[in-house]
């Protein structure tokens, strides 16, 4: 044998065994409402994904990554759609995102029954805390009631003798508005829901107004939310009767929208811009870097989301994804949340501060949101004693 093939043979032999210890990628499967009325929140769900994927160097543990992106424009029929195109075809190691209740109760068993994992981003519908609670499915942003919760709790803590709910007639308006009125101490005068397509709210600004309550909590997202908030000013009422809600309502990403009218808005969230821990110091400072703004909670989850997959990737460790070890680290894995104390509870739904802030004008007139504190610390939801799964 030639010294020269020798080496040939010596240097291939090398490449395989290189080839072979690499790590191998991670194929991670995006899927939000990237178009429709709930396109913006998917948008804003990318905006943190790119972010923690530019943070980690295109790594997830140490594994290059491999994004496949999906649109489920917020309907339930296409994400399920989608999330089998994800599966089937593209055949990704793990699943993040999701932007609405109902498109995630949709997509939780077909994926579950893959094996697979979905890290959502956004939402935490309430039988999915319970009594369908489900081990492929962990929500990285609430669980619907605490935020709301937080709020009801607020608003009894600070004058709110008689309130009016109001909110729009789906999973997430029934979660929102029933853990406000739950944690809520004081009279319930009403409590209203409305049709997903309706923007038009004069008549029930009208009773409203009827009714003289002391504090109105009302949960509407996207374009409802901003004709909600608009009409309510018009009308009168801000200046009389303050409206209560959360980030779901007037969130940071909405905020020029919303004008003048959104000002004196009192709402509940997992999470501020201005809170002082340093990871959310570094989320922060490179998201205003790069979109010239503060981030949105949407962002911030699904920020999170990519670290939370990233750490436990590195806990599990080894060259190739191992998805029913990464289901599992993903319960007890630790990294530092930007919005400070995080854990999971028993059902996979959150237990987290959840902070009060109020819409004002800032310093240099722009509309932004302050941090007021913390409506309830370490929250969890109710629903985790039905769900039969054990840590």
């Amino acid at each position: 044998m030639s010294m020269k093939l020798k080496i040939a043979l010596g240097l291939a032999s090398l490449l395989c065994a290189a080839q072979a210890g690499a790590a191998q990628p991670v194929k991670l499967g995006f899927i939000a409402a990237q178009s429709g009325p709930l396109g913006v929140l998917g948008a804003e769900q990318k905006r943190g994904l790119d972010l923690a994927l530019e943070a980690l160097g295109g790594k997830l543990g140490g594994h290059p990554v491999e994004l496949f992106s999906a649109d489920s424009r917020g309907v339930p029929g296409t994400a399920v759609q989608e999330a089998s195109k994800l599966i089937e075809k593209d055949g990704v190691d793990v699943i993040t995102g999701a932007t609405a209740s109902n498109e995630i109760l949709a997509m939780v068993k077909p994926i579950s029954r893959a094996g697979l994992t979905l890290v959502g981003s956004n939402g935490g519908p309430s039988p999915l805390a319970g009594k369908e609670c489900n081990p492929g499915y962990y929500s990285v942003a609430f669980q619907n009631d605490q935020w709301s919760e937080g709020m009801g709790t607020y608003m009894s803590a600070h004058g709110v003798k008689r309130a009016y709910f109001i909110g729009m007639d789906y999973q997430a308006g029934w979660d929102h508005v029933g853990g406000a009125q739950r944690s809520f101490k004081g009279e319930t005068i009403a409590k209203v829901f409305t049709p997903q397509a309706q923007l038009d709210f004069s008549a029930e600004l009208a009773q409203i107004r009827a009714a003289k309550p002391d504090g109105v909590f009302a949960f509407y997202p996207g374009g409802a939310a901003i004709a909600f908030v608009k009409q309510y000013a018009q009308a009168g009422l801000s200046k009389t009767i303050p409206l209560y809600s959360n980030a779901g309502l007037v969130d940071t990403l909405f905020l020029p929208s919303f004008g003048d009218n959104a000002v004196g808005v009192v709402i509940s969230s997992h999470y501020s811009a201005d809170l002082d821990n340093a990871a959310n110091k570094k989320f922060v400072a490179a998201f205003r870097a790069k979109y010239k703004r503060d981030p949105s909670s949407y962002a911030a989850s699904q920020y999170d989301a990519v670290m939370l997959l990233d750490h436990a990737l590195r806990d599990i460790g080894g060259d190739k994804i191992d998805k029913a070890k990464l289901r599992a680290a993903l319960e007890t894995t630790k990294f530092d949340s930007v919005r400070g104390a995080f854990k999971f509870n028993v059902n996979h739904m959150p237990i987290q501060n959840i902070y009060v802030q109020r819409v004002e004008r800032d310093k240099n007139g722009e509309l932004a949101l302050r941090l007021l504190g913390v409506a309830q610390e370490n929250a969890t939801d109710r629903y985790a004693q039905d769900c039969a799964m054990k840590k």
